[in-house]
């Protein structure tokens, strides 16, 4: 990121932990691990594509439940900041804001759901009707988040980065113009690419 645009990068960053702390909190983590009755239901049933319930860490009576919530949140802001080096230069900081909110609050926790919630349908732990597992042994088992937060942020990146299209200064035949491009610290790259 060229020098004027690193306190952009920054902020885009920081919205990241606090708006996305916010729409997590609210609605986030209830879409990912809550539990209860859906309308269609007459009685309470996990789903397999969205949880329900627990809004805004509600009937939560004991600390693990929000050291739990502490540590998805970080999951969450991790896989929302991906997409801020895909759009860097290019994006506006009000489009930036309203893909925050839908990421941390719809796409993250919905993929979370299927896959680390126990319940989900693509989950390796999720028990059928039958008794059986879900997916039998095809289920998935995602350590530490490659499948959940990386690619979720990755293809959020992609989409981001087509739909806003590339850096034009790139794409110039005068070298000059493409030299203007490059990066004002190393050592900043270097540091966030190890704080990863």
């Amino acid at each position: 990121v060229r020098k004027k645009n690193t306190n952009n990068i920054l902020f885009k960053n920081l919205m990241d932990a606090s708006i996305g702390a916010i729409c997590f909190w609210l609605l986030g983590y209830s879409f990912a691990y809550g539990t209860g009755k859906y309308a269609y239901q007459d009685a309470e049933r996990d789903n397999k594509f969205i949880g329900a319930g627990n809004w805004a860490l509600q009937n939560f009576n004991d600390d693990t439940s929000y050291h739990s919530w502490f540590f998805q949140w970080a999951f969450a802001g991790a896989a929302a900041t991906i997409v801020s080096g895909s759009v860097a230069e290019r994006c506006r900081l009000e489009g930036y804001f309203v893909y925050t909110i839908l990421l941390t609050t719809f796409i993250y926790p919905i993929v979370v759901h299927w896959v680390w919630s126990g319940t989900g349908w693509l989950s390796a732990f999720y028990i059928g009707d039958d008794g059986k597992p879900y997916l039998k042994e095809n289920g998935m088992i995602d350590f530490a988040g490659p499948g959940v937060v990386h690619m979720v942020g990755g293809f959020a990146g992609l989409m981001g980065a087509i739909a806003i299209g590339p850096r034009r200064e790139l794409l110039s035949d005068d070298p000059e113009v493409r030299a203007s491009v490059k990066g004002h610290s190393d050592l900043l790259c270097a540091l966030g690419v190890s704080s990863l």
